[in-house]
């Protein structure tokens, strides 16, 4: 019974392949490979083990066995174990269509048996000597499909005891995977379809389809199946459509207005009008723009024989060349078009005024150029989904849960009356069959929303960002040996490692890059297979993989999105609980965070005696001290001593030490002058002792015998980020005074092992402990101690 039960469940997932007479039992198949992962999926054998969920997938990144190129052309073979006659194959993609998904392949059929790749040829090699194939084809798939089998054949009956199945093409283009592979003695027949535009034959297409099943006319490039006739068994007529409709002459009070993109696979091109007679392309974003304005809209006048002409909303003028460039006239040109051979060509088509000199995006302008790719595909798009999606970004406004400092609100939205209006217009525009008018008034209050809109965030400023899931502030990792490799979250507002400054990737781009301490994030880093999953990384200056961050916000909510990546997994994000920044979605409340301006940070002072000390070393300037002095120093002549001189404004990168009574210091980031003769030298990230960086370099602020000044390290094993010290390479010393007003602190030279009282506070598995419990056991400064 469980094996009857299980063959009838194989046949339903096969689509209705064949009868089971007709499918081939695939008792004593084997089968070989190019190359494969066989940790991913399951290996070869899943090609023929009847299971949909496991697959073969082809080598790839240098995991595997097999041909190392690792890509594409890659192959299965299957042993028949005799000659065997059959007709038609049937593919079964991975679950979910993932990574090496089939979209083209070849089929060839032999007696004598394949060539085994090896370490003198690959995949490629073998395939190119093999010649004509028995089959060839192209498999195409629809969103949500699932594993739907595919399916192709021959009108003759096909022999032979070896099956070579290519992958020539797939989803990704380098990777091939299969979850299921068949036979069967069913034939194709071949059918003609007959595309009729406004009643005259434009194309004509031959398919092949299983002699038992009912035929589907394919889609062909440039028109838009409608009603299918059959004339007979053999011919069917398509009725079909353009992706715009036209009129017979001009109108502008009854015309049909699109907008036209152009070059889409880069970004939004919108072909413009302008007053001066100019036509240009200017990049818009479907979720910026309150509506478009009638300069992006234009009207089809003509015919698909005769060609059309193309009048402009704003100007009522028709696109025409002046000279080699496209410009607006009174009378315009006639262009007729083409279909698309871009790999964005869904619906796409080319405009041409002589053939082979296609319309095409090139700079700012429209140009000429000799090919049909996706410079000179277009597309055309109804204007009101501008408005509509810019008003869907700001159908779930609300601020709620936002500190009360930040930026971003819509002063028009906050209103409870207005922001009813607004949900009310939105509703009515995004309707089925909604009227001009209800457009027009969603377009009347997108504007209102619009200019409500208050500060964002500004080049050459400080900000601290909040992230809206983990109610934690991003602040660079504790840990010196991480620093190029991990940003931490915190519930810390106040420390210096979370103010982030904003500068230009490029001026005018339109794109920022984001720092911290002096470094830049990086790229959004994607996985293997193109996901997230790795943290964000940092760099200095000379880093060679910043990111360039468009910063968008609705309201408080801001989301920063890196460019340089440009996958949907390029937002930053607070992966593992907030404890890191990865790339990932934007849909996700930990890819949304609340930014603050950064007006201040606080520093811990230690008590020694009767005042409170810290060092301290920031990337940016302090214009105000409270809470304490600060002090920067010069060496005296003896190198023994540095004398202090107090001071109400630090320069960036610029060592000091506070002096005071209160436990912290709060320091106002500002502009400060240059200081002179400093001796004071420090670090953002903090620095790590190693083999390469000795203890000897570095004479670091501290306390021993009841005496403040500069120490040798002893026991500690960094210094920590934002910490002033010494370089003592060029001093023969191990111990450095403070000059007070001809105060010295008169300290003896020694070693110092417990550094500053307020160094990062770890749990003994080495995570940064903010509010350590009384009685609980932790590491400071390298030791451990009870709180």
């Amino acid at each position: 019974m469980k094996k009857i039960t299980f063959m009838l469940s194989l046949l339903m997932s096969m689509g209705a392949m064949t009868t089971s007479a007709q499918m081939l039992s695939r008792e004593g198949w084997t089968v070989t490979v190019s190359g494969e992962n066989a940790n991913d999926g399951g290996g070869k054998a899943a090609i023929i083990d009847g299971n949909n969920s496991t697959y073969w997938h082809s080598r790839y990144n240098n995991n595997g066995t097999g041909d190392a190129t690792q890509t594409l052309p890659q192959f299965f073979v299957i042993d028949l174990g005799q000659e065997t006659s059959f007709g038609s194959i049937g593919y079964v993609p991975r679950p979910n269509q993932g990574n090496g998904t089939v979209t083209s392949f070849k089929l060839y059929v032999n007696n004598t048996g394949f060539e085994s790749v090896s370490d003198s040829k690959n995949a490629a090699s073998i395939v190119n000597a093999l010649g004509d194939p028995a089959i060839s084809g192209t498999f195409t798939y629809a969103n949500g499909e699932g594993q739907t089998i595919k399916k192709a054949g021959s009108t003759t009956e096909l022999k032979g005891r070896y099956v070579m199945f290519v992958v020539t093409g797939s989803n990704n283009s380098k990777h091939a995977s299969c979850a299921e592979f068949y036979l069967s003695t069913e034939l194709f027949k071949n059918v003609t379809y007959h595309y009729m535009l406004d009643g005259k034959e434009v194309a004509t297409k031959t398919v092949g389809f299983p002699s038992s099943e009912e035929p589907v006319a394919p889609e062909i490039a440039l028109f838009i199946n409608g009603s299918v006739t059959k004339t007979d068994d053999s011919n069917y007529k398509v009725t079909c459509t353009l992706p715009f409709t036209a009129a017979e002459s001009y109108d502008a009070a009854t015309a049909k207005w699109y907008a036209i993109d152009i070059h889409n696979n880069q970004t939004n091109y919108l072909w413009k009008g302008n007053d001066d007679n100019s036509i240009a392309i200017e990049a818009i974003g479907k979720t910026t723009t309150p509506s478009l304005s009638d300069n992006y809209q234009w009207t089809f006048v003509g015919n698909y024989t005769e060609g059309y002409k193309l009048y402009n909303k704003a100007t009522n003028k028709a696109a025409a060349f002046s000279g080699s460039s496209l410009a607006l006239s009174e009378t315009g040109d006639v262009f007729k078009i083409a279909a698309s051979t871009g790999s964005n060509k869904a619906n796409g088509f080319c405009f041409y005024k002589t053939e082979g000199n296609y319309l095409n995006h090139q700079g700012s302008s429209v140009l000429t150029w000799p090919a049909t790719d996706e410079g000179s595909t277009m597309h055309v798009q109804a204007p009101e989904i501008y408005p509509l999606a810019y008003a869907q970004t700001y159908a779930n406004y609300s601020d709620e849960g936002a500190p009360e400092d930040a930026i971003g609100a819509n002063t028009y939205l906050s209103v409870a009356e207005n922001s009813n209006a607004f949900k009310a217009a939105y509703a009515a525009a995004s309707a089925e069959n909604a009227t001009a008018e209800q457009i027009k008034t969603l377009e009347e209050q997108n504007a209102k929303v619009a200019a409500g809109n208050t500060s964002t965030m500004e080049v050459g400023k400080y900000y601290r960002l909040y992230n809206k899931q983990h109610h934690k502030y991003a602040c660079l990792n504790d840990n010196p040996a991480q620093v190029t490799s991990k940003l931490s979250g915190t519930v810390n507002g106040k420390g210096a490692s979370s103010v982030f400054y904003i500068e230009n990737a490029e001026a005018g781009s339109g794109r920022y890059r984001i720092k911290v301490e002096n470094l830049t994030l990086g790229k959004a880093k994607l996985n293997a297979e193109g996901g997230s999953g790795a943290n964000i990384e940092l760099g200095d200056d000379n880093y060679g993989s910043k990111g360039s961050y468009a910063i968008s916000h609705v309201g408080k909510t801001f989301l920063f999105f890196d460019q340089a990546t440009g996958s949907k997994y390029s937002y930053i994000h607070g992966g593992e609980s907030g404890t890191c920044m990865v790339g990932w979605e934007a849909n996700s409340d930990a890819s949304q965070w609340y930014v603050i301006p950064a007006t201040d940070v606080e520093i811990d002072m230690t008590a020694q005696g009767d005042k409170k000390y810290a060092s301290a070393y920031l990337p940016f300037g302090v214009s105000n001290v409270a809470g304490a002095t600060a002090y920067t120093g010069a060496l005296n002549a003896e190198k023994n001593a540095i004398d202090m001189t107090a001071t109400t404004a630090v320069p960036a990168n610029t060592g000091f030490v506070l002096v005071g009574t209160e436990d912290k210091a709060t320091l106002t980031i500002g502009e400060a002058a240059a200081i002179e003769g400093n001796a004071l030298i420090g670090t953002n990230t903090g620095i790590a002792f190693a083999e390469a960086t000795p203890k000897a370099n570095y004479l670091v602020f501290g306390v021993n015998a009841d005496k403040v000044g500069f120490y040798t390290p002893g026991n500690v094993t960094a210094i920590p980020a934002n910490k002033a010290y010494i370089n003592a390479s060029a001093l023969s010393a191990s111990a450095i005074a403070l000059n007070f007003g001809n105060t010295v602190t008169g300290i003896n030279a020694a070693t110092i092992n417990n550094g500053e009282n307020n160094a990062p506070i770890y749990d003994l598995s080495g995570r940064r402990v903010w509010a350590p419990v009384k009685g609980g056991l932790y590491i400071q400064n390298g030791k451990k101690l009870v709180k």
